[in-house]
């Protein structure tokens, strides 16, 4: 390698030990021949790779991906073998490296990239990548405004007749996916050909969790079958044994109410920091419940649950939202900050949690949380959260037909919102009742 410094004599009046530190640090980033035959003898491998050997380039891929006892995990050299692989030809480094732009693992993310690349691996018979791109495209990848890239959308009928070929292959990701996906329709026939292949599933071997926990689902709610609660305890358990973070939330919600099992809060508890640890996000906002209402200490402590509140909220699960909106609404544990309360209560409302959606109706109503005042917007919220069975954003929407407050006034609406927040326990609205003469004996 020629030199990028001057080959002539230093002129001595002009050294300085900068020069000479410059030197040195030029002179040891230079490969030297000894050296680089020496590598090629310590690391065969690699050195199969770089002749140009696409099975050693994959390997490659996988020990800096997930690191050996002699190779530290190297996510960036692990996606360049991988792509080195994939240029050669190789199908499943095709799909490695897919997945490397997927996730942005040791490479920019890119998911339009991604889908080129998968996209071939699944031409070349990867079922994996087959897989992959079915769930893609049913649902789609959002523009990237930033690198000019349109929408891609989604193609619903087409991915599920995908999944439904690999599940006909009995390829067990496209079998649970199809059956989840089955199971989400309110049909009597997509639920009994998801029990079809759940039957299948959970008679297997080594069955996965993910059909354990479904089946379990079915046998609680006596969907496609009769209902057995006992039955679907021992699915769950099965599935917690694999370690299913689901199946683990499940299995202590059950043990925290008693579903079919006698009630025990300790291992409930126990179940939930599983499922936790494990990144169940309902599981890590009843953690923290349980560790902020002190439910086996007796003594609450808001402290050390309020990072779990955060993990699930980071999940987006809106009972963590709310609860944070609670916090610093409240100034609880956290610096009071009404409007980061607004926002934690404004995701959480778009996520459908009806207390969120009250309590955004109530910010609006009286212009806090850095919100500028609209009845019409409360009224909005409100309406949400009553449909959604809130009792006291009932009575709020009542007040507001009965007042005209936001909304064209109207009596009936009024009252009919009224009795339905009496009929879900709201005394204030059973008082009001009461007073124009509406409320039966049975609400009093």
């Amino acid at each position: 390698m020629r030199n990028s410094f001057s080959t002539k004599s230093p002129d001595r009046r002009a050294f300085h030990p900068a020069r000479l530190l410059f030197f040195l640090l030029i002179l040891f980033a230079l490969p030297l021949p000894a050296e680089e035959e020496s590598t090629r003898e310590n690391d065969p491998l690699r050195a199969e790779a770089a002749d140009g050997n696409r099975n050693a380039m994959f390997k490659l891929g996988d020990e800096y991906f997930y690191g050996t006892e002699t190779r530290l995990p190297n996510p960036t050299l692990a996606a360049y073998w991988y792509k080195k692989a994939a240029d050669a030809g190789m199908p499943e480094a095709m799909y490695n490296y897919a997945v490397c732009l997927e996730r942005g693992a040791g490479v920019e993310k890119d998911r339009f990239e991604a889908y080129s690349w998968m996209k071939k691996a699944a031409d070349a018979g990867v079922k994996m990548a087959r897989f992959q791109l079915a769930m893609t495209d049913l649902h789609g990848i959002p523009e990237d405004k930033e690198r000019g890239f349109a929408a891609k959308p989604p193609l619903p009928s087409y991915a599920i007749s995908q999944l439904e070929r690999l599940a006909g292959e009995h390829f067990i990701p496209a079998e649970t996916a199809l059956a989840e996906l089955l199971l989400s329709q309110n049909d009597a026939g997509a639920v009994e050909k998801a029990v079809r292949i759940l039957n299948r599933l959970v008679a297997l071997k080594d069955p996965p969790p993910a059909a354990l926990r479904m089946m379990a689902d079915c046998k609680y709610a006596g969907r496609g079958m009769k209902r057995n609660p006992e039955e679907m305890i021992q699915l769950l358990r099965k599935a917690a044994r694999q370690g299913d973070a689901e199946a683990l939330g499940k299995l202590a919600y059950c043990y925290e109410y008693g579903r079919a099992v006698d009630i025990d809060l300790k291992k409930a508890f126990g179940l939930y920091r599983v499922s936790a640890e494990r990144g169940n996000a309902m599981s890590q906002f009843k953690y923290a419940e349980f560790l902020a209402n002190g439910t086996l200490s007796k003594e609450p402590d808001i402290h050390t649950a309020l990072p779990w509140y955060r993990k699930a909220a980071a999940r987006k699960n809106p009972q963590a939202l709310f609860k944070l909106g609670v916090f610093h609404m409240e100034g609880i544990c956290v610096k009071k900050d009404p409007q980061q309360a607004a926002q934690y209560f404004y995701e959480s409302a778009t996520r459908g949690y009806p207390r969120a959606q009250y309590n955004l109706g109530c910010l609006y109503a009286a212009g806090e949380g850095g919100l500028v005042k609209d009845e019409s917007a409360a009224v909005y919220w409100f309406t949400l959260a009553a449909k959604g069975g809130d009792a006291v954003a009932q009575r709020a929407l009542a007040l507001r037909y009965l007042e005209g407050r936001g909304v064209t006034r109207s009596i009936t609406k009024g009252e009919e919102w009224l009795l339905k927040a009496a009929q879900n326990g709201d005394f204030e609205a059973i008082e009001l009742l009461r007073r124009r003469g509406l409320a039966p004996p049975s609400l009093w």
